[in-house]
C-alpha cells in the first residue's frame, strides 16, 4: 500500500529534479499518482497543493520550456522548509 509523503518526502523529490537524478516526468507521473490515488486520504493541504504542483513539473510554457522553473522549485523547498 502506498503512503500518503511527508514534507521531507517532496523536498527531497524537488531537489532531484534541480540535480537531475530524476527527470520532471518521472516525477509528475509519482506525484500524479499518489495524488489520484483513491484509497489515499491526503489531509494536510500543503502536501495536497505541492502533490499537484509537482504533478505539473512536465508541463511546457508558451514562453519557456515548461510551466515551472528551477527558481520555483528552490521557492518550493524553502516554503516546505519554514511550515
Amino acid at each position: 500500500m502506498r503512503e500518503i509523503p511527508r514534507k521531507s518526502d517532496l523536498i527531497k523529490k524537488i531537489q532531484n529534479l534541480i540535480s537531475g537524478h530524476e527527470s520532471r516526468k518521472t516525477v509528475s507521473e509519482w506525484a500524479f499518482d499518489i495524488y489520484n490515488d483513491d484509497s489515499l486520504r491526503i489531509s494536510d493541504p500543503m502536501i495536497s497543493n505541492y502533490l499537484e504542483m509537482l504533478g505539473a513539473v512536465d508541463l511546457p510554457s508558451s514562453d519557456r520550456n515548461y510551466l515551472y522553473t528551477e527558481s520555483d522549485f528552490r521557492e518550493w523547498i524553502s516554503e516546505l522548509n519554514c511550515s
